[in-house]
């Protein structure tokens, strides 16, 4: 029989489930993983600029 994430131990049913993130912790781990997508965007398009702007010169 499969519990999932609860185990039977002695009888008792043992919940090895993992912790709960409350809503305001969840709203806030969000928002820092957008921020630094934001930043890794940033970079990557200032890299491709420069990466233009070195083959442009090169031409000339």
């Amino acid at each position: 029989m499969d519990y999932g994430d609860y185990t039977i131990k002695n009888g008792r049913l043992i919940n090895n489930a993992p912790e709960l993130e409350s809503g305001i912790s969840k709203a806030a781990r969000m928002r820092q993983e957008i921020k630094r997508g934001k930043k890794v965007r940033m970079i990557a398009e200032a890299n491709e600029l420069a990466n233009a702007n070195i083959n442009l010169f090169k031409k000339l």
